[in-house]
């Protein structure tokens, strides 16, 4: 990782330290939960008894959040480092554009966050209905047709003609190489058989979405593109409340690249 651009260093140093603090946190409070603990054996009946017994409550209750907080630290610094290590060694890195994280009127860092959430989710269910959108009808039937022709020139039989001979093979004549009808209907008559599949795509029950591939493309390159930034100005606003004092917890599936603000690319001297 010596090769990572300074504040994405710095952004990993930062997301270790806070892993470490939330283990001490964590250790610090399982030690004090089991100290109250032996402090009540020793005069389960006595006059503090009471007091220890509600101390042990909050305490135990304080620790299921710090064992939530240190587990979600520890797991998103084992993915980013599973992100690190799966890096291509011809890609280039550098630092994202730098950013600040900008709050509306009235409005807190942690309600920033709740408002880019909001409307992650909402590009990330848009971005699975382009994903699972059909191809337009013209599209299917374009699929069609180079089908027929790819068919069409499967089935093309070689012609094998000598003195008292003639005959046509179909494939190699091994069982590896095995015709299928379809192949040699569309050498037969592709006309015939680009009109049956067309029928049968103009008789399918139609999705709720089609789209064709170039406007798909775009929309998920635009997707994409607004889901880096969002996430970004995101991650942004959970740095500032930190310093701030006020901790907000990362999505686990927060897009890596935008938490430690950095931007891969093809190396140019691969790219040639």
């Amino acid at each position: 990782m010596s090769n990572l651009p300074p504040r994405v260093l710095a952004k990993l140093e930062t997301l270790k330290d806070a892993e470490q603090q939330a283990l001490t946190i964590m250790s610090s409070n399982q030690r004090a939960i089991s100290e109250t603990q032996k402090a009540l054996d020793i005069n389960p009946h006595g006059d503090k008894a009471p007091v220890l017994k509600r101390e042990i409550a909050r305490i135990q209750a304080l620790q299921i959040d710090y064992q939530d907080r240190y587990r979600a630290l520890a797991d998103l610094n084992a993915k980013v480092e599973r992100f690190l290590a799966l890096l291509s060694a011809n890609v280039e890195l550098d630092d994202a554009r730098p950013i600040r994280s900008k709050t509306k009127a009235d409005e807190s860092h942690l309600q920033a966050v709740q408002r880019l959430r909001s409307r992650i989710m909402e590009l990330i269910a848009e971005r699975g209905r382009v994903e699972r959108a059909s191809p337009t009808t013209k599209e299917m039937k374009a699929a069609a047709k180079r089908y027929v022709e790819s068919l069409a020139v499967r089935g093309t039989p070689q012609l094998i003609i000598e003195h008292g001979k003639f005959d046509m093979q179909f494939g190699r004549g091994t069982m590896s190489d095995f015709l299928p009808p379809e192949a040699m209907l569309a050498w037969v008559d592709p006309a015939l058989l680009q009109h049956r599949l067309d029928e049968m795509i103009d008789g399918m029950p139609k999705s709720g979405r089609q789209i064709d591939a170039d406007e798909r493309k775009q929309r998920l390159d635009e997707i994409k593109a607004e889901l880096f930034d969002l996430e970004r100005h995101e991650c942004s606003h959970i740095d500032a409340a930190r310093e701030e004092g006020t901790t907000i917890q990362h999505r686990p599936n927060v897009d890596i690249k935008a938490l430690l603000g950095l931007v891969t690319s093809r190396s140019k001297a691969n790219a040639a």
